[in-house]
């Protein structure tokens, strides 16, 4: 039976993804493998990195990392996964798909507490949420935290758990468009990094105390701005970089003693600490009910290049998927 994916044959702007029909059935899956039906795919700020040439990658190139679904066949020796197991899955190339044959190392039992759509739309995200508050920082109840990029998926989440967490949060944004999307989304300690004021907003909510992290998320246009914030002792941790490549000159921040990380999710979820304590945190943090609603955007798989344009023009509200239309297998 066909399957379906989205592949790059060059890198550049959304236009160079094309949606393609597999005439060749996929084979079984071999030892250490299961091929999955995918229910929902999840759209990540990377794979527009490695769609647009920001990170080389091999050409061609199967787009997308993360995705959530239903195991149809598994491979010989595959002793922990059953046909029929709802799992997902997140760094893993070759995701805009509608089916796949996967290593059964990157995969992750589903609850039945969480949908196949909202997996698919959080768990790489929230993952990089773990391990911003849980690891990069462990955020403790009365510290002071500031999120850079508050509105953003990520950044939503970093806030939001860290509320959870005890921490007063300062959520900072980029306009006041996004101050109220982010006041909506149950955010307080709002302030516009662009406001003339703004300096004045942070005082007021930290009155005198000083800001025990920042989370770095937008990079080139705010970093600067957000590292002033940090009185000696504080933690700096440089998540994202929306705006561009931030310009870091660590002899300052360290004359500062400002403890500064530019960590990489997947080296604290599946090499430092395992992926069953981190997608348990995850997914206790959902249940509770930490980040409210999860609005989620919906696009049929072959509308990727739709997705894309959107998240470039700052369109999307929610949390981006694709859905595939067809069975596959």
């Amino acid at each position: 039976m066909t399957h379906h994916r989205v592949r790059i044959y060059e890198q550049g702007p959304p236009s160079v993804m094309w949606h393609e029909e597999v005439l060749n059935p996929l084979p079984a899956p071999a030892n250490g493998q299961v091929l999955i039906k995918q229910e929902a795919i999840g759209v990540n700020f990377v794979d527009t990195m490695f769609r647009d040439g920001t990170f080389n990658v091999p050409l061609p190139f199967d787009m997308g990392v993360e995705a959530a679904g239903v195991v149809t066949a598994i491979g010989p020796d595959v002793k922990d996964f059953r046909v029929g197991d709802r799992v997902a899955y997140f760094f893993a190339p070759g995701a805009y798909t509608d089916a796949r044959l996967i290593s059964t190392s990157a995969l992750v039992m589903l609850p039945d507490s969480v949908p196949a759509r909202q997996a698919a739309a959080i768990l790489s995200k929230g993952l990089t949420a773990w391990m911003a508050v849980r690891r990069a920082h462990v955020v403790k109840a009365g510290q002071l935290v500031y999120v850079s990029g508050a509105s953003g998926a990520v950044g939503s989440l970093i806030a939001k758990w860290a509320v959870a967490l005890g921490a007063t949060v300062i959520a900072a944004v980029g306009s006041e468009q996004k101050a109220l999307q982010a006041r909506d989304a149950g955010l307080s300690n709002v302030v516009v990094t662009s406001a003339p004021d703004f300096a004045e907003q942070v005082d007021k909510i930290v009155a005198g105390r000083a800001i025990d992290v920042v989370y770095e998320l937008v990079g080139r246009a705010t970093f600067e701005q957000s590292a002033a914030l940090l009185g000696a002792g504080g933690s700096l941790i440089h998540i994202g970089n929306a705006s561009g490549a931030a310009s870091v000159d660590l002899a300052k921040l360290a004359a500062r003693s400002i403890r500064y990380l530019q960590p990489s999710t997947p080296q604290y979820v599946k090499l430092q600490h395992g992926v069953g304590e981190a997608t348990e945190e995850l997914f206790e943090a959902l249940r509770s009910g930490v980040f409210g609603d999860i609005a989620i955007s919906e696009y049929a798989l072959e509308d990727a290049v739709r997705a894309h344009n959107d998240i470039a023009q700052r369109r999307i509200q929610g949390f981006p998927i694709l859905i595939p239309a067809f069975d596959a297998v």
